[in-house]
C-alpha cells in the first residue's frame, strides 16, 4: 500500500539457489527483505539461469533494516553486488551516483533501445547530468475506482467529459450518496494524487519538468487552475459536507461496502478489495479522469518506487544488463512480474495478455495505456519533492478543502518551500538524457 514519504515497499526476495554460483559469470543482486521469503525475483532468477547456462543470478537477501546501512560501505569497498535496487526521490541515490559507486547506463540505453519502454518522466527521475543511472521499478499508477452496480442503478454511463463527471456527481447526490467521491482527506496525504494528477493535467509533463527541473514556480497559472478547480469541487459537496472528516482505511470500507459510489486512489487497494467482495468484485471498475476543461490533453499518472543500479566496479556489467532485459524489456519477463504484482515501466498491453492479474488490475494498466502516447505525469509529486514541500502540500490542501486558503495562497505557499529547498540544494537534480 502507498503511503506517504515512505515511497512503496521494495520487493522481498531470498537467495536463488536453482543453480551453483560460478565466479566466472556470477552476477550477486540484492535486495531488502525477510529471510526465507520467495517472490518474483527468484522465479526471475531461475527464468534466466536455466536459459544462460553460462551466468548465474544469485539473489540475496538482506533485512530491511540492514539493507541501506551496508549498502554504501560495501559499494566502496568493492565488494557489494552487481545489481541491486535503491530509492530514487531527491537525495537519496546522491550518494551512490556522486560517489561513482554505480554504472553509467546510457550506453546500454541505447544500445538496448530502452527508450522505446521507459516514458521520458520515469527517465527524468533516474537520470542525472544527462546520463541513465537506474532502471525505474515498481510502478505505480493512479484512477478513479467506481462502483458499477451504482451507477447501473443511477443511469450513469462511465464520464467521458467534466460535464459528464459534474452530472453524474449530481445525480448520485440527489439519489441519497451525501459522498460521491471518497477522498479519505483526514489523513492528508490522500487528497495528494488528486494534486499530482490535476496538476499535470493543467500543467502537462513539460509544464511539472519545468518546475522541477528547470525555472517554473508552482505559482504558475496551470497551478493555481488546477487548484481552483480542487476547491470547487469540495464547496460543491463532491467529497461529502466534510471533506477532511474521513480517514482513509474508514473511505475504503464505505467503498467497497457500496456505501461510497467513487475513489480516485490506485492499485494497493485492489488486493484487499477483492478479498472483502469476493464475487462482489465483479461490481467495481475503474475509469481515467476526464478532461477538467475543453481541450485538455489527458495525461495518464505513473510514479516509481525504486529503481535498478550496477556498480560501476563489476565485472559483469553485460550480464547484469542481460538480466535487466529479461525482467523489464522481454514480454514473458514482464508478464511474471505482472503476475506477482508488480508493475514494470511502460506500455501493459502484451504482457497483461499473458499475466495472471485481477480484472481490475488489467483494467487499471489497460486504461493508462491508452493515453499513454500524450505523456505521463508523476502519480505522486511527494515522493519527488523535498519534506517542507510535503508538508506544505499536506497541510495547504487541507486548508484549501475547507476554504480556509485561497488557490493562490496555497501555490504560494508550495513555491516558498519550494525555493528554501532549492537553496538548500535538496531538490533532485536535473533530469534527461544528453544527445545519443
Amino acid at each position: 500500500m502507498r503511503i506517504p514519504r515512505i515511497g512503496y515497499a521494495i520487493a522481498f526476495v531470498a537467495m536463488s539457489g536453482a543453480v551453483p554460483a560460478t565466479a566466472q559469470n556470477e552476477v550477486v543482486v540484492w535486495v531488502s527483505g525477510e529471510p526465507g521469503q520467495t517472490t518474483v525475483y527468484d522465479k526471475l532468477a531461475d527464468r534466466f539461469n536455466a536459459e544462460n547456462p553460462d551466468s548465474v543470478i544469485n539473489v540475496v537477501v538482506n533485512p530491511s533494516d540492514i539493507f541501506n546501512p551496508a549498502l554504501i560501505p560495501a559499494l566502496s569497498a568493492g565488494e557489494g553486488p552487481d545489481l541491486f535496487m535503491f530509492g530514487t526521490g531527491p537525495g537519496q541515490p546522491a550518494a551512490i551516483i556522486d560517489g561513482g559507486l554505480v554504472a553509467d547506463l546510457t550506453g546500454y540505453f541505447n544500445e538496448n533501445g530502452w527508450g522505446d519502454t521507459i516514458p521520458a518522466g520515469v527517465i527524468n527521475q533516474t537520470s542525472k547530468d544527462g546520463k541513465l543511472w537506474a532502471i525505474g521499478n515498481e510502478v505505480e499508477t493512479t484512477a478513479m475506482f467506481y462502483n458499477k452496480k451504482i451507477f447501473e442503478e443511477n443511469g450513469i454511463a462511465v464520464p467521458e467529459t467534466w460535464a459528464d463527471l459534474e452530472a453524474a456527481v449530481e445525480t448520485l447526490k440527489a439519489a441519497g450518496y451525501d459522498t460521491p467521491v471518497g477522498l479519505g482527506a483526514a489523513d492528508k496525504w490522500p487528497i495528494s494524487h488528486w494534486q499530482s494528477m490535476m496538476f499535470g493535467r493543467y500543467a502537462g509533463p513539460d509544464g511539472i519538468n519545468d518546475v522541477l527541473f528547470a525555472d517554473g514556480k508552482w505559482t504558475d497559472e496551470p497551478f493555481v487552475q488546477a487548484s481552483a478547480r480542487l476547491q470547487e469541487m469540495s464547496d460543491n459537496g463532491w467529497f461529502g459536507p466534510s471533506p477532511v472528516a474521513i480517514g482513509y482505511a474508514e473511505l475504503l470500507d464505505s467503498f467497497w461496502a457500496g456505501e461510497m459510489p467513487m475513489t480516485y486512489t490506485g492499485p494497493w487497494i485492489i488486493s484487499g478489495g477483492l478479498n472483502i467482495t469476493g464475487d462482489g468484485a465483479a461490481d467495481f471498475g475503474v475509469f481515467q479522469m476526464p478532461p477538467f476543461e475543453e481541450g485538455q490533453t489527458l495525461h495518464p499518472t505513473e510514479s516509481i518506487g525504486s529503481g535498478w543500479y550496477i556498480r560501476a566496479g563489476s565485472d559483469h556489467k553485460d550480464v547484469a544488463v542481460a538480466f535487466l532485459n529479461s525482467m523489464f524489456f522481454d514480454t514473458e519477463g514482464r508478464a511474471i512480474l505482472l503476475s506477482d504484482g508488480v508493475v514494470p515501466v511502460g506500455p501493459l498491453d502484451d504482457a497483461l495478455a499473458q499475466a495472471d492479474v485481477p480484472r481490475l488490475t488489467a483494467d487499471l494498466g489497460q486504461s493508462a495505456d491508452t493515453y499513454r502516447s500524450n505523456g505521463t505525469v508523476p502519480a505522486f509529486l511527494d515522493t519527488i519533492t523535498p519534506g517542507n514541500l510535503t508538508t506544505a502540500s499536506y497541510d495547504g490542501l487541507q486548508a484549501l478543502l475547507l476554504g480556509v486558503m485561497t488557490p493562490e495562497e496555497f501555490t504560494q505557499s508550495l513555491e516558498d518551500a519550494w525555493q528554501t529547498a532549492k537553496a538548500e540544494g535538496t531538490i533532485m537534480a536535473p533530469g534527461g538524457l544528453g544527445a545519443n
